[in-house]
């Protein structure tokens, strides 16, 4: 069997099982003999299949950001179960206990509620739902990094994590006027602008670890998405039912999804790369990542690798798939499914794919012309001292422009060199039968949220 009919019949049998769930099946079933750890792993199957499948899905935001109300609406649309964090918390005020003086105590200092108490309702509060067996969201959970590692040593774990973004200033803006309109609680307190800039910087700092804990799960909405003049549409709550309509509706990928991103040098493709893995999940993947993480470990293979990135020359072609194939194969990629970035860039490196059993679900192929690549690299400055990239002389200012300087990689000759290596690729790539099915078109004139939008489109179509 040659490899054309090879991938082919893989391609057959892999959409016979994502059709029929397959994956998802044993994926899941896999994840309850993990965490569970029944003394009788077969009958516990047995039972797990019978059993109705529950989604749960965590959502945070911003305090004083309203991002209650948007869950709530999600909630409403999904036809899911809605819990508030703090909506519990407010009932445990109301039984005027020990705890509730506690919880009273964090709310007058406008702090965080201890994360005991915070996980020991919650923990209550998710047993009630699990019984049930209905899905859900859950607002406001977990907000620290001690909340986090509570559930997953519980081996509680979202199906989907959702996090509304929002800029240090916007979320210092919500703070003040959490504490402006509450003025039963904050009516007594002087210094607000103070207190909204602790709170957060405690919220900021907290985020951060949550997102450690669950980096290949929670999806990013921007919270400051300007809302267009139809005042009916919310684009915030767009975004978060397009995420969970892919992360765990019925069109949802069962398999890890495994996408190549392939164009020349300036054509978005890094960009575009990123802005899949932050909607979708996937774990980005880059070749200049691989060699920076070479470079750390002080090696000289590395250091020698990065120099000649730098400077536009290809890097070795066994080297590469060496570390492609290390990266792909560790667990996160299995799982999440990735976006590869700058992978093939040669001949050797196409026809290594298949010894490396990379059998793209998507290779996406960003078609520019020559020309524009040429001009907007070549137009391109760097600032050395705080390595901001300028797409024009005209974007510094007046101070910063005697000082900018040409990437060595982005110099006329070395970019015409890159463009020549990049049309040769594409011609192999054009003609070569084994990833015709599998490739998706994009001019590379559009504009880089144009180009973003299209490959999202027929990402969710194909699958």
């Amino acid at each position: 069997m040659d490899k054309a009919r090879k991938l082919q019949y893989q391609q057959e049998v892999e959409n016979y099982l994502e059709r029929n769930k397959v994956y998802h099946i044993f994926e899941d079933m896999l994840k309850s003999i993990v965490i569970k750890k029944p003394d009788d792993p077969i009958e516990f199957l047995i039972k797990k299949l019978q059993e109705p499948e529950v989604k749960k899905i965590f959502v945070v935001g911003p305090p004083g950001s309203q991002f209650r109300e948007l869950a709530l609406t999600l909630a409403e649309h999904l036809n899911y179960q809605f819990v508030s964090i703090g909506d519990i918390i407010k009932k445990e005020l109301s039984k005027k206990n020990q705890m509730s003086q506690q919880i009273q105590d964090s709310i007058n200092k406008f702090e965080y509620v201890k994360d005991d108490i915070v996980i020991q309702i919650a923990k209550t509060q998710l047993a009630q739902l699990e019984s049930e067996k209905r899905n859900f969201i859950f607002e406001g959970f977990p907000k620290t990094r001690v909340q986090g590692l509570a559930f997953q040593k519980e081996g509680i774990i979202p199906d989907a994590f959702i996090i509304l973004e929002m800029s240090e200033q916007k979320i210092q803006i919500c703070c003040k006027q959490k504490l402006e309109t509450e003025t039963e609680t904050y009516n007594g307190t002087k210094d607000k602008d103070l207190l909204a800039q602790n709170h957060t910087t405690e919220y900021l700092l907290n985020l951060k670890q949550v997102k450690e804990i669950y980096k290949n799960q929670y999806f990013s909405v921007d919270g400051e998405k300007p809302k267009p003049k139809t005042e009916s549409s919310n684009p915030q709550l767009e975004d978060m039912a397009l995420l969970l309509k892919y992360k765990i509706g019925n069109n949802a990928p069962s398999r890890a999804a495994r996408i190549l991103i392939l164009g020349p040098p300036g054509s978005g493709r890094s960009t575009l790369a990123k802005q899949l893995s932050q909607r979708y999940g996937f774990v980005y993947v880059s070749t200049r990542e691989l060699i920076s993480n070479l470079v750390n470990q002080k090696g000289q293979t590395g250091r020698d690798a990065f120099v000649k990135m730098n400077k536009g020359e290809l890097v070795d072609d066994q080297l590469m798939s060496a570390l492609i194939k290390e990266r792909l194969n560790q667990t996160d990629c299995q799982l999440q499914g990735y976006v590869l970035d700058g992978f093939p860039k040669t001949e050797q490196q196409l026809n290594q794919l298949v010894n490396l059993y990379i059998n793209p679900t998507l290779l996406v192929l960003i078609d520019a012309q020559d020309d524009i690549i040429l001009r907007r690299l070549t137009n391109r400055r760097i600032d050395p001292q705080s390595g901001i990239v300028y797409t024009s002389m005209d974007q510094a200012s007046s101070d910063v422009r005697n000082r900018l300087t040409v990437a060595p990689n982005e110099q006329r000759e070395v970019v015409q060199l890159r463009l020549k290596r990049w049309d040769e690729l594409k011609q192999l790539i054009d003609i070569s039968p084994i990833y015709a099915s599998v490739i998706f078109k994009i001019p590379g004139d559009l504009n880089q949220n144009n180009m973003f939008e299209s490959v999202c489109y027929h990402l969710e179509k194909i699958y």
